[in-house]
């Protein structure tokens, strides 16, 4: 009975201690990050996310808002590579779209902004 007994104190006081050194002496220090920092295939994800919520919502503002924490070129660079690579027009299309809203066409975006008009 008195080595459970030790043992339930022992364990109480190991997770308090724990707890006490988690939240007190280190606890987790939060900090803003930028979606350039992320690494390339994200930032990508990220542009291709940019491209279907403006595809939705039709915010050409806040679709702005959000690109401006990516590189300056990355729409227009990662579009035409994702065409050269044959990527799906789910996914092209929204992005020329997004493209063109901002006033960025280039030939090879053109027939993705024709299959996307209805």
């Amino acid at each position: 009975m008195k080595r459970l007994l030790w043992f339930v104190v022992g364990l109480a006081l190991g997770i308090g201690l724990a707890l006490f050194i988690g939240w007190q002496v280190l606890p987790v220090q939060r900090a803003d990050s930028s979606p350039a920092l992320l690494r390339r295939d994200y930032q990508e994800e990220y542009l291709r996310l940019i491209a279907v919520a403006y595809q939705v919502d039709n915010d050409l503002t806040l679709a702005q808002q959000r690109l401006k924490e990516l590189p300056p070129d990355s729409l227009v660079s990662v579009t035409e590579r994702w065409i050269a690579q044959g990527k799906s027009d789910a996914i092209l299309i929204p992005l020329a779209q997004l493209a063109r809203d901002l006033g960025v066409s280039t030939p090879a975006m053109q027939p993705y902004l024709q299959r996307g008009t209805p």
